[in-house]
């Protein structure tokens, strides 16, 4: 699969900056559904006492 994407990645030139962008707006939008309800409290996990 992934040599099957390298190659048509070599024939398509123009294609790998719009993956990137698309691969960054995907990450984006995924933090943005995670964090987008003002949740920013860290887990309690974090502040446990050793």
């Amino acid at each position: 699969m992934i040599d099957f994407a390298k190659g048509w990645l070599g024939t398509h030139p123009h294609a790998r900056p719009v993956v990137l962008v698309l691969y960054y707006l995907a990450i984006i939008a995924v933090l943005a559904a995670m964090y987008g309800r003002g949740n920013f409290e860290t887990p309690e996990f974090v502040y446990a006492e050793f």
